[in-house]
């Protein structure tokens, strides 16, 4: 970085640098009603998160108290959160749509003896033990769910008013190396890990994501609906202060599509699940056009689809077909593409695979979507696509600072500053191999052009008994390209073949749309490799849920129990595939 703030290595320090050089600049917006945002300034919540710092103090909290916050998108998380920071007090970002025995697990684990929070139920598995150990507990939003019984909860004003009297204790200032946060890893094949980051570490995120994204800056807005248990969103936001954007705070995240139109994000955060519907929205709302202005369309993405691989490899393209891109583009595609807003410069997607064929569907269109990969592990991105070099179905080139080599049996592993230090509980135990790197237990490797791909998780792997190993991942896209498919599940290991199991989006699936769902799903397995091709697929009428286990609060799958969840259904399903099997039937089984 070039300028002043790149030699600031607390957030507390970027905060008052923003804050000293553009007090009178909107730093974030809340909603005050649906469509009404209320904006404060960084002078402003410069003030607030002062005298929420004080009131901290006031309330008993010294450097080093761990701070957990549940609670959704907010003005409230974003005040205490720097507030805890200022003071020195480490941030736990817990999701409030976890499981109450794992936020109870977290607790623990990360010895939290604050806790701020909009959903209290959240709290019912915490030990009596535990209470006993919190010195504060803060009621974060409106607060109509009731407490666990004994808490005894402050509204956040209260805590910003204990901050306005008297003189508040002097504690120094948190410094590069004291900790800062610690967060959890999704906890997708057993109990949720913790992991701490210092000051120092946040810093060189925030730094990668500014240099990620030069265009961002005053003036540029980013639309916050994420979990901020989520670090990286969290990183995102500070990149934001760092540069001096504005961010939206949306607190209802099925609401996204209702405000990022009138938002008008410079660059767009999402997961692949987001993308999918984001596709899927956009075919509906064509189909539903009169034909002519569907056909209009229809050739115009076609059009895109004719001049996506000149502009991908950044070649001239044939007189003709540059014309209609420039009539069709601005005429047509740019209408369609308004419903992100009219300053889209990039989308960024993350945590899991995106099927390549969306992102190449996407940038038909007029969209650039970059995929980047990271792990809770390594607070800097490990590695991303960039505006001007991307390749689809890579993740991008690795991020400075970031060491990445490949094993004969590729697995990436990685080495660098923005490296954990170990587990909470675990630090006699670093995973570190020999050399100081960590295997991240991704599979992949890099292109000619040193682009890391990504082909699956060692603890996915699906080992069926014929001694095939199969990475689930790609398989899922490719079913889930169907339509009226949301979710997939394979299953298999220790099995003759893999079986999987769909979740269905359509509202109505009566028998006629029930027969082309099949159909359709046949004619998909068929293009497989005949290892990876299911014998059979369960179709679920209710979808994968965190509340019954079945997903992470970032929805990813818990393939474990989502196996024992439908064991059942399972051992049905390949007794009717054997029995096809039995009756020289290769065709696929769907029940």
């Amino acid at each position: 970085m070039n300028d002043s703030a790149s030699s600031i290595s607390t957030v507390p320090g970027l905060l008052a640098q923003r804050v000293a050089a553009s007090p009178a600049a909107v730093a974030y917006q809340q909603e005050a009603a649906p469509g009404q945002w209320e904006p404060i300034t960084w002078a402003d919540f410069g003030q607030r998160v002062e005298q929420l710092r004080r009131g901290l103090a006031a309330a008993g909290l010294r450097p080093g108290d761990r701070l957990a916050q549940i609670a959704p998108v907010s003005l409230e998380w974003e005040l205490l959160h720097h507030a805890a920071l200022a003071l020195g007090v480490v941030v736990v970002g817990l999701d409030a749509h976890d499981l109450p025995e794992r936020i109870a697990n977290m607790v623990e684990q990360a010895d939290v003896t604050a806790i701020a929070t909009a959903h209290p139920p959240v709290l019912a598995r915490l030990s009596d033990e535990r209470w006993a150990r919190c010195q504060l507990t803060l009621q974060l939003g409106a607060g109509a769910q009731p407490w666990p019984a004994g808490a005894k909860p402050m509204p956040l004003s209260k805590l910003e008013a204990l901050g306005t009297g008297g003189d508040a204790p002097r504690l120094r200032a948190p410094e590069p190396d004291d900790m800062a946060t610690i967060i959890f890893t999704s906890g997708t094949t057993g109990a949720p890990k913790g992991i701490a980051y210092k000051h120092a570490q946040l810093c060189l995120a925030i730094d990668a994501i500014c240099d990620a994204f030069p265009f961002v800056g005053p003036g540029s807005r980013l639309l916050c609906w994420l979990p901020l248990s989520n670090l990286f969103q969290r990183i995102v936001n500070l990149a934001g202060m760092r540069r001096g954007a504005a961010t939206y705070l949306l607190g209802d995240p099925r609401r996204v599509m209702e405000v990022v139109r009138g938002v008008a994000p410079a660059v767009f955060i999402g997961v692949p699940r987001f993308y999918e519907k984001l596709y899927d929205g956009v075919r509906e709302r064509i189909g539903a056009l009169p034909f002519w202005q569907r056909r209009l369309v229809d050739w115009a993405w076609e059009t895109g689809r004719r001049t996506s691989p000149y502009r991908q490899k950044r070649e001239p393209m044939p007189p003709g077909l540059r014309m209609a891109w420039a009539v069709t583009d601005r005429v047509v595609l740019r209408r369609v593409r308004a419903v992100m807003g009219d300053r889209l410069q990039c989308m960024v997607t993350g945590s899991a695979p995106t099927p390549k064929h969306l992102l190449e569907e996407f940038h038909a269109l007029g969209w650039l979507v970059l995929e980047a990969y990271g792990l809770s592990e390594n607070v800097l991105p490990m590695a991303m696509n960039q505006m001007d070099d991307f390749r689809f179905g890579t993740v991008g080139r690795p991020l400075p600072g970031n060491e990445i080599v490949v094993t004969d049996g590729e697995v990436i592993k990685v080495r660098g500053p923005g490296l954990f230090s170990g587990y909470l509980g675990e630090e006699d135990r670093p995973p570190f191999d020999a050399d100081g790197f960590y295997p991240t237990g991704d599979l992949g490797g890099f292109d000619s052009d040193d682009h890391l791909r990504l082909t699956g998780r060692t603890s996915e792997l699906i080992k069926t008994s014929t001694g095939r190993r199969v990475a689930p991942a790609g398989v899922e896209a490719e079913l889930r390209r169907v339509p009226g498919i949301d979710q997939v599940a394979l299953i298999g290991g220790g099995r003759k073949c893999l079986v999987a199991l769909c979740t269905c989006a359509l509202a109505d699936l009566d028998e006629p749309a029930h027969a082309r769902l099949v159909q359709a799903l046949r004619e998909q397995v068929i293009r497989l490799n005949e290892y990876e091709r299911p014998g059979g697929i369960a179709l679920l009428a209710h979808p994968f849920s965190i509340e019954l286990g079945e997903l992470t609060p970032n929805l990813k799958l818990r393939r474990g129990n989502i196996e024992a969840r439908y064991a059942d259904l399972i051992e049905k399903l390949y007794e009717r595939v054997d029995r096809c099997v039995s009756a020289a039937s290769r065709e696929l089984v769907v029940i």
